[in-house]
């Protein structure tokens, strides 16, 4: 079991928490079914990593959602780092939230590789109630959710909240054998004094459940370090999002959300956009349901299969061959820009992490991801995966796990 400094942000908890493994909406939050496409399923010896995460959402834990959505593309980005004999994993995610009695009996969000649906989904929440039933919220998520059979795929429950981990009537310990008889890791995280932790059987629930306990502080609200790379990583998005082709009765609206999205990611900072920009660079991105530029890499048969009055109108009069010589023509730029981009954020990272050595100097705390993500690679690897560390060499000394706070976005 591992106990963390109370200052660790969510970002970090989640990222390690998933590599210690190996990431429907309805009701008052609005009817997000028109846009939830089932996870792949995948090829046999493809990996797949699912990530279900617990988030109290109780009036005092605002600041708990709100590093939920600051932090998501950056786990989304470590985890996509992560490969099982050479091959990407395919990441899925679902969403439960707690707090409210009514709303923990079904997924706000079920397992989906739709990355932009998460987001959307995290941003959704609005807070309300008191009731923290941490039992019955992993039961229906150990329940509910299609988790995968493969023995080599990793699952993963991470549960976030404050109040004592054996309210409400269904027994932790019950619940968490439920997860476990499906090879399903329970981590937790409680948002608060180590000591309330344990206390509160948060540490006994993650000790149980064959994960790590945390204690973060979820009111602390990350900085953010602007960098020389913004303004073209800005740019590089814009052109990336030029080369999605919408296809299908809904793919408008899908476009749409990918921009929005964008702005939802810009709104917490450089750093949440920039690696929202890398992740859409990045193999996990995938669009097939609405963009006939994946569609076609997925399925070389799409364009036979395309309505083509669902097309922009300019294409609608493009016979086949026409529209696979500009689908052709957009997964080249897209590759093109998306390699770009890549390595316009790392050099972004490279810029980040010398600036936060030098504020490290100056008083500030260091961000504790790279550390901590190191110190759970050898768990990963246990299960035949393989994650990347891009800053192994460049992290600043003085970040170590025992450093107290993880404080940039």
């Amino acid at each position: 079991m591992f106990r963390l400094p109370l200052a660790v942000t969510l970002s970090t908890v989640i990222a390690a928490s998933s590599l210690t493994a190996g990431l429907h909406a309805c009701g008052s939050y609005g009817d997000f079914r028109e846009f939830a496409e089932p996870a792949e399923e995948g090829v046999e010896d493809q990996p797949v990593i699912q990530l279900a995460i617990l988030l109290d959402d109780s009036g005092s834990m605002s600041g708990l959602i709100d590093q939920a959505r600051a932090h998501i593309w950056d786990v989304v980005h470590q985890l996509g780092e992560t490969t099982r004999d050479g091959k990407a994993p395919i990441l899925e995610v679902a969403i439960f939230h707690y707090g409210d009695v009514s709303a923990l009996h079904k997924p706000l969000l079920h397992f989906t590789n739709d990355l932009d649906l998460v987001s959307k989904t995290l941003f959704s929440i609005n807070g309300g109630g008191g009731d923290e039933h941490c039992g019955e919220v992993i039961r229906n998520a150990a329940q509910q959710l299609k988790w995968s059979s493969n023995p080599r795929n990793l699952r993963m429950i991470v549960i976030a909240g404050n109040e004592p981990f054996n309210q409400g009537s269904v027994a932790y310990k019950e619940a968490i054998s439920a997860a476990k008889s499906k090879d399903i890791v329970v981590s937790t995280i409680h948002c608060g004094e180590e000591a309330q932790g344990v206390a509160g059987f948060w540490a006994d629930g993650a000790t149980y459940g064959g994960g790590s306990f945390y204690n973060i502080d979820h009111n602390q609200r990350s900085y953010d370090i602007e960098a020389p790379q913004d303004g073209s990583i800005r740019d590089l998005n814009l052109k990336l999002n030029q080369t999605y082709l919408y296809y299908g009765q809904r793919g408008r609206a899908r476009q749409a959300e990918q921009v929005a999205q964008d702005g939802n990611a810009d709104g917490l900072g450089s750093s949440a956009f920039a690696k929202r920009a890398q992740v859409k660079s990045r193999g996990n991105y995938v669009n097939a349901q609405w963009d006939l530029v994946d569609a076609v890499k997925a399925d070389k048969d799409a364009l036979k299969k395309v309505d083509k009055s669902s097309l922009p109108k300019e294409l609608q009069a493009l016979d086949e061959a026409e529209l696979a010589a500009k689908v052709s023509e957009l997964r080249e730029q897209r590759d093109r820009i998306a390699k770009q981009l890549d390595a316009l954020v790392k050099e972004r990272d490279t810029y980040v992490r010398t600036e936060r050595a030098r504020l490290v100097k100056e008083g500030a705390a260091p961000n504790l991801g790279e550390a901590l993500n190191r110190s759970f690679q050898q768990l990963a690897e246990s299960k035949g995966y393989e994650v990347v560390d891009e800053a192994a060499n460049e992290a600043p000394s003085d970040a170590s796990s025992k450093s107290p706070t993880d404080k940039e976005n």
